[in-house]
Formats: structure tokens, sequence, C-alpha cells
């Protein structure tokens, strides 16, 4: 991945990604088909981790007897802190995203199973927890995208401030909870 961050998608060859992970090409060509597998390959590894952890924590059995504004709070936190740990990999993903079909169904993929989480949450919410009468399933798709947007952004315009970060994410949730709760 560090090919593609450094050099960019375009710029980075299956030649470059081989010497750089101590391989000959041929090696590399039994493992993966082209970059472009590459790229997913470590994508989908990288935003599978990410995904499974905000799934986690968004299942009922994970937060029940909890206050579900704190779980939503923590969940923003975790996905913009998350972003921070290979920035250069979210610009990689921001970039082959609008540029390939394919690449953006994996992407579109992983993001389905999250909004799936959330409305399988909203859904959970005890009544009386405050939770807004909205449609869950346009919620989780407004929420899901204010958050992923918010937080790729502060990575690239905050990138060396992690307090600037760490206020982003802490608006992001008060937008959020504003939005979900009564």
């Amino acid at each position: 991945m560090l090919c593609f961050e450094e050099s960019g998608y375009d710029e980075a060859t299956t030649a470059v990604v081989a010497k750089r992970a101590g391989i000959a090409v041929g090696t590399l060509y039994g493992y993966f088909k082209n970059k472009r597998d590459i790229l997913q390959e470590v994508v989908d590894q990288t935003l599978g981790e990410v995904n499974e952890l905000v799934i986690e924590q968004l299942a009922p059995a994970a937060w029940r007897g909890r206050d579900p504004r704190e779980i939503v709070r923590r969940l923003i936190d975790t996905v913009f802190h998350t972003q921070t740990i290979r920035p250069g990999t979210q610009r990689v993903i921001f970039e082959r995203y609008f540029k390939d079909d394919q690449f953006r169904a994996v992407v579109d993929a992983r993001q389905d199973r999250i909004r799936e989480a959330i409305v399988g949450f909203l859904d959970a919410v005890e009544p009386g927890a405050g939770l807004r009468s909205i449609d869950h399933r346009a919620a989780a798709w407004a929420v899901h995208n204010a958050v992923e947007w918010n937080a790729s952004q502060a990575i690239i315009h905050f990138e060396d401030d992690a307090a600037a970060v760490d206020r982003a994410a802490t608006e992001a949730a008060d937008m959020i909870d504003r939005y979900l709760f009564e």
C-alpha cells in the first residue's frame, strides 16, 4: 500500500510493488492478477477491520442497557480515529472510488454493511431512549455519509493536528446526536 500512497495508484507499477515487497514480479503475479487486485485486497482488509469493529459495537448485545447516545458518540470518535491510522490509504481509496466502478462496488458493499448495522441499531433502541421518530434506513444513510465524509475531510485537512481531528469528531458527534435524539 505504501507504493500507492507515495506514488499514487496510477504511477505505482507492479514492478515497484514487487520490489518494495522484496519479491519477484512473477511471484507477485502468482497471488494477484494486476495492481488493482493488490489495491482491492489491501483496501478490503483495511475497511474490513474498521467496519467489523463498528458493526460489532452496533450489535444490540454490545450496548444494551447503556445509553445509545454514548454508543453513537463513541462510534463516531472511533471512525474518525481509525482514519488517522493510514491517512494515505484513505486518500488512495477516495481517489480510486471515483475512477473505478469495480473498486467502488467493493467499497460500497462494505459501506452497505455498516448502514445495515446502523439500521439494526436504530431499530433496537428502546422506546423512551429519546430517539426521534425518523426513517431508520434514510437516517442510516445520512449518518453514515456525514460521518465518513467529515472524518475523511478532517484527516486530509488536519493531518498533523490530532487536536483538530478530536474537535471535528466531537462536533460531528454533537451534530448526529441532535439529529437522532430529542
